[in-house]
């Protein structure tokens, strides 16, 4: 059981990866077993972007962030390969960063891998967002309802990213 613990990887979630969430099946069916619930030690930000999508991001003032909510598993090499693949780590999308969280009841601090929008864009798309308005604490199912999966997304893979780049070239309403 030591070997096996020391092969995984805790991943902290935020959003569409979260149980009862659209993207969930596909961590479940990876084998990440659930290791708790839990929320960023420090403040970072977190909005909705195109399609919905949440991205997290350091907080980029000292003034931003909020402490996130989330759920932490337990992957695999292969589980986080997979997890890399849907978040697009490879396309610049979003990349693995260390974060700490502290576990839901108690004050233990757990060090975790979480997504986070590339650093090539995440500041653009804090202020196309709204900045510190538009922080959120949690994605909620509210959030999910309008979450378009990849399916229903423009064609290839880069989707999201396009979408991204699109959001990211508009003003943003009330400007």
């Amino acid at each position: 059981m030591e070997a096996t613990a020391a092969t995984t990887t805790t991943v902290f979630v935020y959003g569409t990866l979260k149980r009862g969430f659209p993207n969930h099946p596909r961590l479940a069916a990876s084998h990440s077993p659930f290791a708790g619930v839990a929320s960023t030690a420090a403040p970072v930000s977190l909005v909705i972007g195109p399609y919905s999508v949440p991205f997290l991001l350091p907080a980029p003032a000292p003034s931003a962030g909020r402490l996130v909510s989330g759920e932490l598993y337990s992957a695999s090499p292969s589980s986080l390969a997979d997890l890399d693949l849907l978040e697009g780590t490879h396309l610049g999308v979003y990349e693995r960063r260390r974060i700490t969280v502290v576990v839901d009841g108690t004050s233990s601090e757990v060090e975790a891998e979480a997504y986070f929008a590339n650093a090539s864009y995440a500041d653009d798309l804090w202020r196309r967002c709204g900045g510190e308005a538009a922080e959120i604490g949690e994605y909620t199912m509210e959030h999910a309802g309008r979450y378009v999966p990849p399916s229903g997304r423009s064609p290839g893979v880069s989707g999201l990213m396009d979408a991204v780049r699109a959001f990211l070239a508009t003003a943003p309403p009330n400007s």
